[in-house]
């Protein structure tokens, strides 16, 4: 009986450093608060989600393979906390799902990624990048096909993804879609590409993104450059990128924000200014302000108000649907990460 024990008791040490070397991290965002909003004639009252962060529930992994090689993976699906219902029905896995190798050299991944327009400007916006309250995501968000702001769907199918850098210090990314629909002839006619490079350390952080989505006749270009300074007591954020896809999209958005530790919480700042050179009189102003109070290191109550006025012929804002009419907004609520 001892003899088998001791067996056993070998052979569980044995194994243990092999378990060790692999992990899976189940992890989400539960964000659910009240909302207000009036555009016009539309009015809306009641329970809305993902005010802050958009609700998910995602698995990652990683496993050693030695010589500071990992396989990694990763897993995410957002959802409705009002319903339950998945925010996408077209996909099991719709905010990323992709499988790589990392190591010194950086991250080399294939699947549905992030591209550098969604990490770039989430980290050079006013300390709220994902909230729909963020006002150079509602004026860039409205650009058709523009995919540089926070909190757009930035998510590229078929893609192959190298990205080197951490939290600080030189970042960069590099992507390329291989699309799978085809709007012509040739099968690169809806290919998009994406790089990013920056740079974050200390109190100061600068970046520049470029993205290209492929089309059939004409090409839409995007262009993104960022920066962020902690003056201590505040931090200051400012953002300037265009969108031109031939005769079809020729628009800037301005941005500019700034967030102040006040307590246990933040107040944030931001304005921004959407300028369409192709069509009169279709350019809006966006400005927010909020207040995110944290209750601990993964509970925070938020409270935001968005204005945005709009042109003659524009209807950006969270709930506007007639042109030239102004849309406010106020969300309050919780977010919680596990």
């Amino acid at each position: 009986m001892r003899k088998h024990l001791g067996v056993f008791t070998l052979t569980c040490l044995a194994a243990a450093p092999a378990m060790a070397q692999s992990n899976v991290t189940l992890y989400g965002v539960a964000d659910v608060g009240i909302g207000y909003g009036k555009a016009g004639d539309t009015t809306f009252t009641g329970v809305v989600n993902g005010v802050l962060s958009g609700p998910r529930i995602g698995f990652k992994g990683s496993e050693d393979l030695g010589n500071g090689l990992k396989a990694v993976f990763q897993l995410e699906q957002g959802y409705s906390l009002g319903t339950g219902a998945p925010s996408s029905t077209s996909r099991q896995f719709h905010r990323q799902s992709w499988a790589g190798l990392k190591g010194g050299f950086g991250m080399i991944g294939l699947g549905r990624q992030y591209a550098p327009g969604y990490n770039f400007t989430s980290r050079l916006s006013a300390a709220v990048p994902g909230s729909v309250f963020n006002s150079q995501s509602i004026l860039a968000n409205s650009i058709p096909g523009a995919s540089i702001h926070p909190n757009s769907d930035a998510r590229w199918n078929n893609s192959i993804k190298y990205a080197f850098g951490g939290k600080s210090g030189i970042a960069a990314e590099a992507i390329y879609s291989f699309q799978d629909t085809q709007s012509g002839d040739d099968r690169t006619d809806d290919d998009k590409f994406g790089v990013g490079i920056g740079y974050f350390g200390g109190s100061f952080g600068a970046g520049v993104v470029y993205h290209r989505a492929k089309r059939t006749d004409e090409n839409l270009d995007e262009i993104y450059l960022g920066g962020s300074v902690d003056l201590g007591a505040v931090t200051l954020f400012a953002s300037y990128q265009t969108a031109k896809e031939g005769d079809v999209v020729d628009a800037a958005v301005a941005y500019l924000g700034a967030s102040a530790k006040l307590g246990n919480g933040n107040i944030h700042l931001d304005v921004g200014k959407l300028s369409d050179d192709e069509n009169d009189d279709n350019d809006s102003t966006s400005i927010s302000v909020g207040y995110t109070h944290g209750l601990s290191k993964r509970t925070t109550l938020y409270a935001m108000v968005n204005r945005t006025t709009n042109d003659d012929n524009a209807d950006r804002g969270v709930l506007a649907e007639e042109e030239g009419e102004g849309s406010t907004a106020v969300g309050f609520g919780m977010r919680h990460k596990f």
